[in-house]
Parts: C-alpha cells; structure tokens; sequence
C-alpha cells in the first residue's frame, strides 16, 4: 500500500500544488500562441489581397507584422482589429 508522499498524478488529474508550472502566474506577460499567427502567403490568399497592398497597409502604420527570417507574420487579433476599424460598406 502506498502513503501519501509517493502517489504519482496521472495525466490530466489536477496536481495537488495549486501553482502549477504550466499555468502563467499573475506577473508573467502572456503571449500569443502559435496558431495565433497567420504567414504572409496564408493571408494574401484569405483576404484576396496583393503583396503591395499588404505591404502599404505595413508602411502606413495600420497594421503590425513580425518577420523571422524570411517570413513574414500576422497577429490574427490585429489582422481583425485593422480590418474592424477599415471598413467600409460598399453600395453597387
């Protein structure tokens, strides 16, 4: 029979240390998970937009981009944020 000291927590079963090691404590910053981001190629497609367009967008401010290498990336909450506060109704 096993005391209390040696029993294991399986997967899934909360820990019995309430600050957990995967969980942000309340000074760490959060940062945006990996499918948060959307990669220039991914976006121009989606939007049906063109590389200068974009790039425009970029320049002028309007929307925030992070390149790695020869990447470029997209906030998603930024890509929504640019396009909520752009829009326009269009009357044929």
């Amino acid at each position: 029979m096993m005391n209390d000291e040696n029993k294991s927590v399986r997967a899934g079963e909360p820990s019995a240390n309430p600050e957990r090691a995967d969980e942000p404590s309340a000074g760490m910053k959060e940062y945006p998970v990996l499918f948060d981001w959307i990669e220039l190629s991914d976006l121009l497609l989606m939007l049906h937009l063109t590389k200068n367009t974009l790039k425009e967008w970029c320049s002028e401010g309007g929307l925030k981009c992070s390149r790695i290498k020869n990447k470029t990336y997209f906030l998603r909450q930024d890509i929504e944020r640019f396009l909520y506060n752009h829009y326009q109704t269009y009357k044929p």
